[in-house]
């Protein structure tokens, strides 16, 4: 038995990357994604891509959807800019920089008021019935939500697919926290990337336990059985000098402690999923590979919010250049082989 999991992990629009290297896969794959994967966890904008492979569409729409939807969700740089000016209105000049209007329109045209079930319908099924994981943040009770396709018991089973996805994308300070009102109590919901930029290390903690529910071997025996592939939207590796970083204060911080706060859970993660694999006795190169590309140091690449068609176009070209080394698609095709 194979538990096979992918993991997307969180990123604005530099989701397109992530879609350009799904497309690879898929065309080595043969198939629609789908029918792949036991279990896809994304977070944020991986959380758009995870529920749109769970509604079967491919990765050319859901790159497509980027590409002609971007300036929908972002439609400016400029905290400055004119078009601003209902957010400053009503939250202030330090408000959100965007409305959350755009997003989720896009998210209801994609989801409409499809649920969880519709996705796993049979959720006592481990094989043959893919899963859904995705995480978000609760500020009122100040801990993570991960919302799970398969637990059909839970408050947020009833909750539609486009609030899920709009929860796990409502980055801090880019756009406002989402309230959702279920079974008499409230939840304000912000990005899953302040707890789960990356998704392996829970993607891999609940396919250790669905395992267990199914077998009755020994631990590793389940990691033994799990495969991952993990797909990341860039490395920023922008430096952040300590000549700089030492005098920061409070102003300072808040403009860039978001960027920080996304950035770190995705190493943590990345670390602690790879421990768990690799501290199997198999091979662990063909069950686990992690696909992130190292972004150069020029901001109009490195922002999650740039959504201009040049920008797009560059970040697709680094992408390319990527995923075209031949020790990158010699991995992937190790892994792909027995898959």
């Amino acid at each position: 038995m194979t538990f096979r999991i992918l993991c997307l992990d969180g990123g604005g629009i530099r989701g397109v990357m992530t879609a350009r290297i799904l497309q690879k896969i898929e065309q080595q794959l043969g198939s629609p994604l789908k029918k792949h994967f036991d279990l896809i966890a994304g977070t944020s904008t991986g959380s758009t891509l995870a529920v749109g492979i769970g509604l079967e569409k491919s990765p050319k729409e859901l790159l497509n959807l980027y590409m002609e939807k971007g300036l929908q969700i972002f439609p400016y740089q400029s905290l400055f800019s004119p078009k601003r000016l209902p957010i400053i209105f009503k939250y202030g000049f330090f408000g959100p920089k965007f409305s959350n209007k755009g997003l989720m329109a896009i998210l209801q045209e994609q989801c409409g008021e499809k649920t969880f079930p519709d996705i796993t319908p049979d959720p006592n099924k481990l094989m043959d019935s893919l899963k859904i994981l995705i995480p978000s943040y609760d500020t009122i009770s100040r801990s993570p939500v991960i919302f799970k396709s398969w637990c059909h018991d839970h408050w947020y089973a009833k909750v539609p697919l486009w609030e899920i996805c709009l929860s796990s994308t409502s980055a801090p300070s880019y756009f406002p926290a989402h309230r959702i009102e279920q079974d008499g109590r409230i939840y304000s919901l912000i990005d899953g990337g302040v707890c789960a930029q990356n998704p392996a290390a829970c993607a891999v903690a609940e396919a250790i336990k669905l395992l267990g529910k199914y077998s009755d071997t020994s631990i590793g025996n389940f990691i033994e059985q799990i495969k991952v592939i993990s797909i990341g939207t860039g490395d920023p590796a922008f430096p952040i000098p300590w000549e700089k970083v030492q005098s920061w204060g409070r102003f300072q911080w808040a403009l860039r402690i978001a960027d920080v706060l996304m950035d770190a859970p995705t190493d943590i993660h990345r670390y602690v999923a790879e421990q768990i694999i690799s501290g199997a006795e198999s091979d662990s190169e063909l069950r686990y590979i992690r696909l992130q590309l190292r972004l150069p140091l020029k901001k109009p690449l490195l922002a999650m919010d740039d959504a201009r068609q040049a920008n797009i176009e560059a970040v697709l070209k680094e992408t390319d250049a990527y995923i075209n080394q031949v020790k990158v698609q010699k991995k992937l095709e190790k892994l792909l082989a027995n898959w």
